[in-house]
């Protein structure tokens, strides 16, 4: 046991003076396996853990200026797409949601555009209130002109992942991609050991007040987020066999890079978003250090089968994402083609210019405010009659 202990203000004050030893997670793993956790633990302050994942569960809080006369949405449309008034003139944009026009354009093609510079159309229809007497609204507007424009991702980081397939004669197009018929392909989505809940497995340095970057814009960790699920079952070394702890997180679009924001459709699912996000982990202590030397063989998901639409699946095992990551796996000892949805390439940049950022003095850490809940069990949705006595 090495005796060693750091803490945040101690790696922020050598982040100030440029001394501060900064690693990227793929950085991490070779050096341990040259060095060991040792050395690692002795030399190195910060570990920057990043991923380049699809999402599903993302919103646009977008903040316009009050109209004259006043108007106080009823209704409203962000380039033909539905958007939910939360205000008088404050919009909310699911980045799922389709264009009435154009069923492949959504709510993440506006964020991609938005931050791109480019002009967005809006359309809205007012109240019948005696103090906001504006009923129609039409104008075009882009990001320099809101209030305010933030992202909330409610499952900004997710802890693992499963692996979809398709057992039945038919393909099947889910939000996990088309899974073609009789076990032909599989698909998955997930950054494995770049991912930093997967090189902080018990959330010991990530929590609500976490500094997290999103498409180069610093946002924080609000709390935990869709699917939350901290009880999953476990592999020896302490990672979840599906879908476990997710994080929940918001930030400024102003700031965003275009490079890392994409909107994307998968077909008959919908629009879906592609986004980086990248989370520096303080090596704090010999646990820790431990932790960050994980690696994709001793990562194991768990294998679905989505030729069943129900609640729980029938599954075909386990795998690790080293066997993933050679383009083929065995699902009842048939080779099976594996595809990831996320890029592996995409979070290695990120993770390079988040520790450039952090040896450039631009990028701080931020010590937890309070702790992610890892004792909560994932609730269900069933049907119910009445209301509960």
């Amino acid at each position: 046991m090495i005796d060693m202990n750091r803490s945040y203000s101690e790696i922020n004050e050598k982040i100030k003076t440029g001394t501060a030893k900064v690693l990227t997670a793929l950085e991490s793993k070779e050096v341990i396996k040259e060095k060991g956790v040792k050395y690692l633990l002795e030399n190195i302050d910060v570990v920057v853990c990043s991923a380049f994942e699809m999402h599903v569960n993302a919103l646009l809080y977008l903040s316009f200026g009050q109209t004259d006369p006043l108007i106080y949405f009823s209704q409203a449309y962000i380039n033909d797409i539905h958007a939910y008034p939360v205000g008088p003139t404050d919009l909310v944009l699911s980045c799922v949601a389709s264009s009435i026009e154009n069923h492949e354009y959504g709510g993440s093609h506006v964020l991609e555009e938005l931050v791109k510079g480019k002009d967005i159309h809006l359309k809205g229809f007012g109240k019948h209130l005696e103090v906001f007497t504006n009923k129609e609204f039409e104008t075009w507007f882009n990001l320099k002109q809101l209030n305010q424009a933030r992202l909330i991702l409610n499952q900004a980081v997710t802890q693992n992942n499963i692996v979809a397939a398709n057992s039945g004669d038919k393909d099947i197009n889910s939000y996990m991609g088309t899974l073609i018929g009789k076990l032909e392909n599989s698909t998955y989505n997930s950054s494995s050991y770049l991912n930093p809940l997967i090189n902080d497995p018990f959330c010991k340095t990530v929590g609500i007040g976490t500094k997290i970057w999103i498409a180069g814009s610093q946002g924080f960790i609000t709390g935990h987020g869709t699917n939350h699920n901290p009880l999953q079952k476990r592999n020896k070394f302490g990672i979840p066999l599906a879908t476990g702890t997710t994080l929940s997180a918001n930030c400024d679009i102003n700031s965003m890079n275009p490079k890392w924001v994409r909107g994307g459709y998968l077909k008959s699912f919908g629009p879906v978003l592609y986004i980086g996000i990248g989370i520096p982990v303080p090596v704090l202590n010999e646990e820790i250090a431990h932790s960050l030397s994980i690696t994709d063989d001793k990562i194991h998901t768990t294998i679905v089968d989505f030729s069943i639409p129900r609640r729980t699946k029938p599954i075909f095992g386990q795998c690790s994402y080293s066997e993933l990551r050679t383009s083929t796996i065995l699902i009842n000892n048939k080779p099976t083609l594996s595809a990831p949805l996320s890029s592996m390439s995409g979070a290695i940049e990120i993770a390079g210019l988040i520790r450039n950022e952090i040896q450039n003095k631009t990028f701080y850490l931020s010590e937890p405010i309070e702790r992610i809940n890892t004792e909560i069990e994932m609730k269900k949705l069933d049907p119910r009659l009445g209301e509960a006595v």
